[in-house]
């Protein structure tokens, strides 16, 4: 059964269809539209709407314009593709193939409906919001989540000193290791709002060091403990580098352990996964017989060792991983007060119970002085020589290196106030 046609008397021309302004179709087979005017729903027919957002579910799909002869000239259908995969638009009868991209609209007018197929004229409109759209602007720091930009952040999760560049831009670096570097590139050579983020997840200190004359923080290298993160930013303004979220340690929390020696197995212990500040060792049944070696994370740290082993020969040795520095040792019944860079470790005091060890100092500095003349004191000359110094020189010197032949120095006049001409 053919549709009527119905004429305008005042125009000639057919008269125009009940308006269907918005449709929002899904389809995954060909879909013939229909002039709203004839379309039946129940049957699962689609009307040409005069908006007709499309989400095609497979590639190779078909809409078919409804038939130009029963539609009014400047009757118009705008096309949006809104979905993953391009599909195709034809006439009424399978002819004139238009193809929509994704993320593109297509607006379709009928010029002559003097066939069943029509003339339509189309018109490519510019890409709207789309999933293709995002997934298209999404770059460094975006994703798409239903078809809409989101932010996201690039796990890159690294042992070895990365190459960090502009392609960076809003990845984050795990740090897995020891003691590492990160070397940022020129501040120059980056995009306006360039940023990334740190983590140290690792054992040692991780030193974030810009290219000169950048400077990080207005430092020319900053250490990152592990445990600490934060983000690292471009300084458009003032040039080189800012950290945001790193928080720098307000108070220290000292934390202690014992080790018993006779109970490790082997001549080491591993402490890079945690070192206490304050570490006592022990022997409870005396069974060591060589000296154990202990490794250290490489971090700065404070750390008070005790060699509280009471045993002859029962040596301790400390070392940063990685660290070339001969390891250090700590004789028994010592308690060593010892500065670690990272790198190396440097021993501060030396003491044992009831005794005090101080550096060897010289004449201008001697190693025991006072508080309001630090030139003046004592100190040791060599081994088995003691020195006395005043106002940075030295005036006596008390050498008994040669157990036979002690030998008392005077660089001075000797003046014997009670002997008369005692002065020589």
């Amino acid at each position: 059964m053919t549709t009527p046609v119905y004429v305008s008397p005042f125009t000639g021309t057919v008269v125009t269809q009940t308006d269907v302004s918005y449709y929002a179709l899904g389809f995954s087979a060909n879909t013939p539209l229909f002039w709203p005017s004839t379309v039946n729903q129940e049957l699962g027919q689609t009307p040409a709407a005069r908006i007709i957002d499309c989400v095609a579910s497979t590639t190779g799909l078909v809409i078919s314009l409804p038939e130009g002869d029963q539609g009014t000239l400047g009757a118009d259908i705008l096309f949006r593709n809104l979905g993953a995969n391009a599909f195709t638009i034809t006439d009424f009868e399978g002819g004139a193939s238009v193809t929509v991209p994704v993320g593109i609209s297509k607006y379709f007018y009928l010029v002559n409906n003097s066939t069943t197929a029509g003339t339509w004229n189309n018109v490519t409109f510019a890409a709207g919001t789309s999933y293709a759209d995002a997934a298209t602007l999404a770059g460094a720091g975006l994703t798409t989540v239903n078809g809409k930009l989101a932010t996201t952040q690039n796990l890159v999760d690294v042992t070895s000193s990365p190459t960090i560049n502009d392609s960076s831009r809003a990845s984050t670096f795990v740090w897995n290791a020891g003691a590492g570097t990160f070397t940022l590139p020129s501040s120059e050579s980056l995009s306006s709002g360039w940023f990334i983020g740190f983590r140290n997840n690792g054992t040692g200190t991780l030193a974030i060091t810009p290219t000169s004359p950048d400077t990080l923080n207005g430092q020319q290298s900053v250490n990152i403990n592990p445990g600490d993160s934060g983000f690292l930013m471009k300084d458009v303004t003032a040039g080189g580098f800012i950290t945001v979220g790193l928080i720098s340690p307000t108070s220290a929390a000292f934390t202690a352990a014992t080790y018993d020696v006779d109970s490790i197995t082997g001549n080491t212990l591993n402490l890079t996964a945690y070192a206490p500040i304050i570490q006592t060792y022990i022997a409870q049944s005396s069974t060591r017989t060589q000296t154990l070696a202990v490794t250290l994370p490489a971090i700065t740290q404070l750390y008070i060792l005790v060699n509280d082993t009471n045993q002859t020969g029962y040596n301790i040795t400390f070392q940063n991983q990685g660290s070339s520095q001969p390891p250090i040792v700590i004789a028994t019944g010592s308690i060593v007060t010892v500065l670690s860079d990272g790198e190396n470790l440097y021993v501060l005091t030396s003491s044992s119970t009831g005794l005090f060890y101080a550096a060897n100092g010289t004449a201008g500095a001697p190693s025991f002085s006072f508080n309001n003349d630090t030139t003046t004191g004592m100190y040791l000359v060599g081994s088995g020589i003691l020195g006395l110094t005043a106002n940075g020189h030295e005036i006596a010197q008390l050498d008994n290196s040669n157990l036979l032949a002690p030998l008392v120095t005077i660089n001075a006049t000797l003046n014997a106030e009670l002997i008369s001409g005692g002065a020589f």
